[in-house]
Parts: structure tokens; C-alpha cells; sequence
């Protein structure tokens, strides 16, 4: 027997991601009552944090960018009234790249930053002001350009000396899970952007403030957010949204629909092949996710000589070979890959540390998961040499936890890989052909992170709001 809630929403929405919450706040504000469904104890998504041992950690994502004058996530927030409830600090630089040879620092001043490289390049001192100028003064038909692309031929129209590319492109290839040579053009320079150029913000003292904001700005506008909850099915009459079926058949209803989760458990999971459509289906098992995420928690008993810079995200590159790390990696040869990105708590308490990895199975990385975390932090500590004496606390997360939190298929870190064939194809519109039906989130946007999560979310809001006033 159904369960039928005595509530009635004007939306549910599934999943309280930083694009659900987003999606909800703009419906919320804009009248309509919602109800966001999340199966995690807490909001966010990759943008949660949790305490071990007196010890506080981000789970994932560690710092975001675009919230300079003008930037999309800075006039979301403002228009939301979160950013009233957050403290959002820059810290400077926002990225340090180490490489055999040199160190490339990201100020937040561009011209330092430009003035840095030229001093190590001379010899490419005009193309780094071309390459910088690029992102600063072209027009959306620049972009067009560069529509089957990649973000290695964008590089190299720019550049000679191939130290410099993988040097520039690294942070890129961490952000967005791909080397220059597989990331669409466009995916790469919206990083570079607005990763890197517009990086290192960060809420507060922790990255679940962000959500946490976004959660009271949902509430006070009537809002409501249901945690430990799980979809089981979505409802519908005549190819029209009902609502949702929840574990132990508990129903709630609703006029519209809003999956932010994992695409494939919406179509496969929640609505089936019958409903969904073969050939809906048939698209999705041929995309290609991203690559997952392997990370380090470690906390510290005290500041050290020898500890980096707190708040900043500091990459090391042990060769200039991207393709060659990115394949190991991909086989779960983290020793031969050995690049990675870790950052110091802005209290320099903690050290996370990362480094891609693929999902491969839950049984591997049960058996696999205490040693690979022992060999990654043995290769910090030959760059950190003090750090072994000063650990007081020490986990791991593999691309199976990430799963286990989030749901996202396979773990991937950034939706569905930005590789040049999937980065416009039409699987990934936030409409659908279910009246009531529609998406938002990491799944459905070219763009990465935070700028593209809540990007995501205010465009699935509006297309909402237009479809309720013509209706």
C-alpha cells in the first residue's frame, strides 16, 4: 500500500547538491512551495564537511572560484542573500604548481602572475600575454572556434615549450579529471578561467558553510529539506509528474520534478527503459563519466617549518608527460603517476590530498584502499620532510566512499567526462520530454565545480518559473 503525504509541493527536488539547493532557493524565494529530498545526513554533495577526532575536513570539494565583480556564483549568492551569511575569503596565491625544474605561482593579480611566468619564460613572454589576454577580452565566437577542439590544441596555439603547457595545464587536469590532449577546448578554458585566474575562495572555515547558507535561505522562504530519504521511484500520469515514492512507499506529490542527482539512476532507476525510452537509455550507457578521486585527511598536531601555505592549492608534477599520468592513473598505477594536489587548512590543522583515480570495484578498493592511502602518504612526506612525525589523525576516501555518499555514478568527480563528443550533446539538456520532468546539476553542465553546479541550478530554476508562467 502507497503512503500518500497530506503535503502537496509545487516542487520536489532530488538531491540537496550545491545545484538543488541553488534550483530550490530561486523556486522557494520565487513563491512556490518545495521539497528537497537528499539521502545523505547533511547538504552539499562534494561541497560537505565532517569532523574525526576533533578534526575538521572538506570531503571533497576544498575551494571554488568565479565570485569576482560580475562572476556568476557571486551574483547568485547576492541575489540569494547567502552571501550575507558567509564569510568568502580569497586566499593568494590560489594555486602553486612544483615541477622538477621550476614553480609557477597563481597570484590573484593576473599581472603578477603573467610577470612570474615571463621571468621563468622569457622566451614566451608575449604569447603568456596573448594566452592571458585570450580569456580576458574574447568574444563568445572565439569560443565557437574552438567547438571540436581540444584543450591541448588551444595550448599550443599559444605556446612552445611543452614544460610550460603541462605546467599550466595541470591544475586544469585536476580540476576537470582529463589531460589537455582528451578536454574539450571549452571545458579547459572555463577551468583556466575561472579555476585558476578567479580561484581560491573559500566560506569561512569550512567549504559546508556554502550549503549550510543555502539551506537557511531555503527555509526562510518556506522551503523544506528532508534528509536520510531515498527516491525509489518517480510517479507519473499521462507522461505528467506526480511526485515521488520513497523507500517503505511513502509518496509525496508534486506538479514538477527536479532530479539533481546522477542521470543514469534517473532514467534507469527512477522512471525505468519503458518510461525513459530505449533509446534514452541506449545514450546514456554509451557516455563516459569522469574520473573519480582518491583523497587524503590528515590532521596535524601543530604548524611546522617545512608546512605550505595554508589555503592554497599546491600541485606537484614529477614529469611533464600528462597523457603518461593520466593513463596510469587511469589503471590504478598511482606509483607510476605520482603527481598529485594537496592543501593546508586556512588553520593549518588539517592537510587534505588528492590525486584522480578510477572507480574500477567496491571489492577492489576494499582490498586495496589502506595500502594505496600508506604509499600516497609516504610520497607527501618526501616532499613534506617533517610531516610523518606530526600526524595525529589519518583517513582515506576512495572512489567507492565517494559513491557510497553521493551516488554518483561510477564516483565520477565532474558528471560526465568534458572529452570533445560529449560536451554538447543534447542527453545532457535539463528539459525532458516528461511534462514536469527536469534536470540540473554537474550531469547537465559543460561547466565545472561550483561556477557550473550553480549555474545549473538557476538555469533549471528559471526554465521552471517560465514554464509556470505560461501555463
Amino acid at each position: 500500500m502507497l503512503r500518500t503525504d497530506k503535503c502537496i509541493y509545487d516542487v520536489i527536488i532530488i538531491g540537496a547538491g550545491i545545484s538543488g539547493l541553488v534550483c530550490g532557493c530561486y523556486l522557494s524565494k520565487a513563491g512556490m512551495k518545495v521539497l528537497i529530498i537528499e539521502q545523505h545526513d547533511k547538504p552539499g554533495g562534494y561541497f560537505t564537511s565532517f569532523k574525526r577526532k576533533g578534526f575538521s575536513f572538506d570531503a571533497a570539494a576544498h575551494s571554488f572560484g568565479n565570485y569576482r565583480e560580475g562572476g556568476h556564483v557571486r551574483k547568485i549568492l547576492a541575489e540569494l542573500e547567502a552571501d550575507k551569511l558567509l564569510d568568502i575569503r580569497r586566499y593568494n596565491p590560489s594555486d602553486i604548481v612544483m615541477t622538477p625544474d621550476f614553480k609557477i605561482t597563481f597570484w590573484n593579480n593576473a599581472h603578477d602572475t603573467i610577470s612570474d611566468l615571463t621571468t621563468l619564460f622569457p622566451e614566451e613572454k608575449n604569447n603568456i600575454r596573448d594566452f592571458f589576454n585570450f580569456f580576458s577580452s574574447s568574444s563568445q565566437s572565439d569560443f565557437v572556434k574552438l567547438k571540436d577542439k581540444t584543450f591541448d590544441f588551444l595550448l599550443h596555439s599559444f605556446f612552445k615549450d611543452e614544460r610550460l603547457i603541462s605546467a599550466i595545464a595541470l591544475p586544469v587536469f585536476g580540476n576537470g579529471g582529463l589531460p589537455p590532449s582528451l578536454m574539450h577546448a571549452f571545458a579547459g578554458s572555463k577551468i583556466f578561467s575561472e579555476f585558476i585566474i578567479d580561484g581560491g575562495y573559500y566560506s569561512g572555515d569550512r567549504i559546508q558553510n556554502l550549503p549550510d547558507a543555502l539551506v537557511r535561505i531555503l527555509t526562510q522562504h518556506g522551503g523544506t529539506v528532508l534528509y536520510r530519504k531515498r527516491v525509489k521511484k518517480i510517479l507519473l500520469s499521462h507522461n505528467m509528474v506526480k511526485g515521488v515514492q520513497l523507500d517503505k512507499n511513502k509518496v509525496f506529490s508534486s506538479r514538477y520534478l527536479v532530479s539533481a542527482c546522477d542521470m543514469k539512476q534517473t532514467f534507469n532507476n527512477f522512471l525505468g527503459e519503458k518510461i525513459a525510452g530505449k533509446q534514452v537509455i541506449t545514450q546514456l550507457k554509451a557516455m563516459i563519466p569522469s574520473i573519480s578521486t582518491f583523497i587524503l585527511y590528515i590532521g596535524i598536531t601543530k604548524k611546522f617549518e617545512g608546512l605550505p601555505e595554508p589555503g592554497t592549492n599546491i600541485w606537484y608534477l614529477p614529469y611533464y608527460d600528462l597523457d603518461k599520468i593520466y593513463h596510469s592513473l587511469q589503471q590504478g598505477d598511482f606509483d607510476k603517476a605520482e603527481g598529485y594536489m594537496l592543501r593546508v587548512s586556512p588553520d593549518e590543522k588539517t592537510i587534505t590530498a588528492y590525486v584522480a583515480a578510477p572507480f574500477k570495484t567496491a571489492s577492489y578498493w576494499k582490498r586495496n584502499k589502506h595500502n594505496i592511502a600508506k604509499r600516497f602518504l609516504k610520497r607527501i612526506e618526501n616532499t613534506i620532510p617533517r610531516l610523518q612525525k606530526h600526524v595525529a589523525y589519518f583517513d582515506s576516501a576512495s572512489p567507492s566512499t565517494l559513491y557510497r555518499y553521493t551516488h554518483n555514478y561510477k564516483g565520477a568527480a565532474f558528471g560526465w567526462a568534458k572529452i570533445p563528443s560529449q560536451v554538447f550533446d543534447p542527453v545532457m539538456s535539463k528539459t525532458t520530454r516528461i511534462n514536469g520532468l527536469f534536470l540540473t546539476g554537474h550531469w547537465t553542465s559543460i561547466a565545472f565545480g561550483l561556477p557550473g553546479v550553480c549555474n545549473s541550478g538557476y538555469d533549471t530554476a528559471k526554465r521552471i518559473l517560465r514554464r509556470v508562467k505560461t501555463a
